[in-house]
């Protein structure tokens, strides 16, 4: 096991190098490593284990390189190229949008040549739908990877480098794009054909999409709410294809086999070596339906480790085979370690087999099955906070029913219609509905269970809890006396006691994050929290909240806006509210005009002047009413949040309240060109101007960023620079960081 521990280590090491060293230095990592595994050091454990933590090093490295040497950065601010290559993947659907990955050649543009490449492409109402294993020639205007950068939630970057991907873009309507070839037979296009026959023969959606998740491991079927009641419930793990589904397929698979053996002709085969060689075919046809992820992979790895051992007669403990099974995900995908599935799936696995094999006294199969749940539960938790920023305090109740039931029952149901949609569709009408009727049922109780007030902790601890947490929590597991045990336990503490991480009063901390085309501002004070838009745009059904304010109010440890304000109304804002309002709760919301604001428990935006733990808000309702806007004044300093205004209601808005001056304004439009007129530039009086939203290849934008600066006003543009951070306070703004200019610079982030 240490081998292996170091062997990843090394490989850790690796990808979190801030620069690659030179070849050279590769080239003598790799010699030395082969020298100590084949000379007579090995023999040595200290010996071995550097070897391996060089090899680690190597694999990283290597990993890093090739992925530098094929990514494509964007030359302007408009580069275009023109790609051909078959799509790989199933595609997704998000909106009007279609999102897929795809093997490419660049054919014209920055990076032209005969390398092919992984593109990661998104589609806005594509007149044909590509298909997984199709060939496609595509125009795409290039982008960075991930839309947005923030201080809290996705990191982008990080999950385009695990997946390999080097370059993005967005497909241009064109005449050149065209299909060129149809789909050959493959795995992608049975999964594609098994989510298509449940979205037909299964009417409710949510059930489809988890039906959908269960079968062929294609998530994006299912909604949001659907998500978090698994969130708070604890039971994420159950929908994604885990080792636990894997493992018991397997287990199916064998008992039929072993039943299924006497009526092989000749029996060539011994009836233990069919059983095994069918139940591991059995697991990795399984893996490979659900996309082979890194849990399955893990899995299937350990099951072959177990079946060979099983089939050579040698003897192979737990602690060996799970060893086996890291070196090899680590071996076959270096890059394995930056997804969150191979953390939770290891340390699960690894509890497991901790406490298994450390029993002195074998206990009753209830206690066991407690035992090993509050185990992995315990153990996890710091990993989930770091993961996910939250822990479930109701997941162990809501898992002791569920894994039986879904793994025993609702699965097999799944497994079953998978089988026949791919192999005989008439008769998959049966195994699907049952799987429906289930969800029926159950699903009420879990979205009980999750609507409980403490069925979610949600914090971001510092660093250093993390670093204590694991340790922490290994002492609490270990068979030791309860006081020595309990010792461990004070080191979660920290958690339960932590500072408030808001201001003081008199000062407000403004958060401008990153939401691609849309806006949206946080802004706190000592006991209170404002939203002002919620970051969507035309069709993004409010995901923008999802993915850029909830991760932040998660970070401050806000569990209730006291004030959100849309400065302008429609459809997908009011989406953005709603899931606001579901999952953190809303005491109030001001929209300007726009659309029916009847649809939306909300009041119209008016003028008002209201005080905040010594900060001073006002709120103006600009262009007859139709925008609202945001002023935040500290000790006669004063922040604008302009909203949607055009040059018409700013000129409106300065007849009614002249002399508007502000240290800082957020640009009003996204910064678009119908907007920041010179006269609202004039007046404002603005030391520093923050650009967020809109199109950022845009020339009127670019037109509208350009009179702020010839005006002499500091200009930060989120989304060139990311989100914005700062204090502002008595002395005017402080502690201004960049999300840009804040993130760790890893070898493998997107190059600029």
């Amino acid at each position: 096991m240490t081998g292996a521990l170091a062997l990843l280590a090394g490989v850790l090491a690796g990808l979190g190098a801030a620069r690659l060293p030179a070849t050279s230095w590769l080239w003598c990592a790799g010699i030395a490593s082969a020298a100590v595994w084949f000379s007579g050091l090995r023999a040595w454990r200290t010996a071995r284990c550097l070897a391996l933590l060089l090899g680690g090093l190597c694999l990283a490295w290597l990993a890093v390189t090739r992925w530098q040497a094929l990514c494509v950065r964007p030359t302007g601010r408009d580069a275009r190229v023109l790609l051909e290559g078959q799509i790989r993947g199933v595609p997704a659907s998000d909106g009007a949008e279609l999102g897929f990955d795809a093997d490419v050649r660049v054919l014209e543009g920055p990076g032209a040549g005969e390398a092919y490449r992984h593109a990661r492409l998104r589609w806005r109402d594509a007149p044909s739908a590509p298909r997984v294993g199709e060939r496609w020639r595509l125009l795409a205007r290039l982008g960075r990877a991930g839309e947005t950068r923030n201080f809290f939630g996705l990191d982008a970057e990080r999950l385009a480098f695990r997946d390999g991907v080097h370059l993005q873009g967005r497909i241009l309507p064109s005449a050149l794009n065209t299909r060129l070839a149809p789909a050959p037979r493959s795995i992608d296009g049975v999964r594609a054909r098994i989510a298509a026959r449940i979205a037909t023969r299964v009417a409710d959606p949510d059930a489809a999409g988890l039906i959908t998740a269960l079968a062929v491991g294609l998530t994006d079927g299912m909604s949001t709410d659907q998500w978090r009641v698994f969130n708070a419930t604890g039971t994420t793990h159950l929908v994604a294809i885990s080792g636990l589904h894997v493992t018991m397929f397997a287990v199916l698979a064998f008992g039929a086999a072993r039943g299924w053996w006497r009526l092989l002709p000749g029996r060539v085969l011994e009836r233990e070596t069919f059983a095994l060689a069918a139940g591991l075919l059995a697991a990795g046809g399984y893996a490979l339906l659900a996309g082979l992820s890194v849990p399955t992979q893990r899995t299937w790895l350990m099951l072959a480790a177990f079946a060979l051992a099983r089939l050579c007669a040698r003897p192979l403990d737990a602690a060996r085979t799970w060893s086996l099974a890291l070196v090899a995900v680590l071996l076959i995908d270096p890059l394995a370690p930056l997804a969150a599935g191979f953390w939770l799936s290891f340390v699960a696995v690894g509890v497991i087999l901790l406490l298994e094999t450390t029993a002195l006294v074998r206990e009753g199969r209830t206690v066991r099955v407690l035992r090993l749940q509050v185990a992995v539960m315990v153990l996890l938790a710091p990993l989930t906070f770091a993961v996910f920023g939250s822990v479930s305090l109701v997941g162990f109740a809501v898992n002791l029913l569920a894994i039986p039931l879904v793994s025993f029952v609702f699965v097999p149901l799944v497994l079953a219609g998978a089988v026949l949609a791919a192999w005989m569709p008439a008769l998959d009408g049966l195994p699907f509905a049952a799987a429906a009727k289930l969800y029926e049922w159950l699903w009420p109780g879990l979205v009980w269970a999750a609507d409980l007030e403490p069925a979610t902790w949600r914090s971001l601890p510092a660093s250093w809890w993390f670093v204590l947490a694991i340790p922490a929590a290994l002492w609490t597991l270990w068979r030791w006396p309860a006081s020595l045990r309990l010792s461990g336990a004070a080191l979660w503490l920290p958690l339960v006691f932590a500072p408030s991480r808001l201001p003081e009063p008199g000062h407000a901390r403004v958060d401008v994050l990153d939401a691609g085309r849309g806006a949206a501002v946080l802004l706190t004070t000592n006991t209170h929290a404002l939203l002002f838009d919620t970051g969507d745009t035309w069709n993004t059904h409010g995901s923008a909240v999802a993915r850029t304010a909830l991760p932040a109010l998660d970070a401050y440890g806000i569990r209730r806006v006291d004030l959100l304000v849309l400065p302008r109304l429609d459809p997908d804002r009011a989406a953005g509210a709603a899931l606001l309002a579901f999952e953190r709760g809303v005491r109030g919301i001001l929209v300007g005009g726009g659309w029916p604001a009847s649809r939306l428990p909300a009041s119209p935006c008016r003028d008002a002047r209201f005080t905040w733990d010594a900060v001073q808000v006002e709120v103006f309702a600009a262009g007859r009413g139709r925008y609202c806007v945001l002023r935040v004044v500290v000790a006669g300093r004063a922040l604008l949040l302009a909203g949607d205004l055009d040059a018409g209601a700013e000129r409106e808005l300065l007849s009614r309240r002249p002399g508007l001056v502000n240290e800082v304004v957020v640009l009003s439009r996204q910064a678009g060109g119908t907007g920041s007129s010179a006269e609202w530039i004039e007046s404002s009086g603005a030391r520093l101007a923050i650009a967020t939203g809109g199109i950022a290849t845009s020339d009127a934008r670019a037109r509208a960023l350009a009179r702020w600066r010839e005006a002499g006003v500091r200009v930060l543009d989120t989304r060139a620079d990311g989100a914005v951070q700062f204090v502002f306070g008595t002395r005017g703004v402080t502690g201004l960081v960049t999300a840009r200019s804040a993130r760790y610079p890893f070898a493998w982030r997107w190059p600029e």
